[in-house]
């Protein structure tokens, strides 16, 4: 099957370039799509395709503007409303690069204080530029240190990534 990027590109560039104020909706419905229970609805095989939309709709009925209501009947058309998420990811990228603005997501073992986080953004503004976005999420795995992410780039600061270093040297 096709990559999921692939599909949800034209869909995010055709929202980006034909309209603006996506981000609020597109981030409530994808927050809502991810949900278990509304996955097993569009996944549901006892539904048909017109069922699924009507009902996801139901949903968000008074929650998002017409515009977007009318975005979702085009998607449950095309039976591509499991590429929410990844239309609203790609829909940040391009509001990102238009404002030259770039997400960092900082992994740490543990919550990280304001006051961190703060610091942190310090350090990376060097690595990756000025106008940044800083996503922090717990990443238990990671022991110490933090991981940050931002595009295709990675810094890694782990104690977990300096021992599988250190593992490799080693074999």
């Amino acid at each position: 099957m096709a990559n999921l990027e692939t599909l949800s590109r034209p869909y995010a560039q055709a929202l980006f370039e034909h309209s603006e104020g996506w981000s609020k909706d597109l981030d409530q419905i994808a927050s809502i799509v991810s949900m278990p229970s509304v996955s097993n609805l569009i996944d549901s095989p006892h539904l048909s395709y017109q069922e699924k939309v009507d009902k996801f709709l139901s949903l968000l009925e008074g929650e998002v503007e017409t515009k977007s209501v009318n975005f979702l009947k085009v998607l449950g058309e095309s039976k591509r409303l499991s590429l929410i998420p990844d239309i609203a990811n790609q829909y940040r990228l391009l509001v990102e690069a238009k404002e030259d603005k770039k997400t960092i997501e900082l992994f740490s073992p543990h919550e990280l204080s304001e006051e961190q986080v703060q610091k942190l953004s310090l350090s990376l503004k060097k690595q990756f530029g000025e106008n940044l976005a800083i996503e922090s999420q717990v990443d238990e795995s990671l022991i110490g240190g933090f991981l940050a992410k931002c595009g295709d780039d990675v810094f890694d600061a782990s104690i977990k990534g300096k021992l599988e270093k250190l593992r490799n040297q080693i074999t």
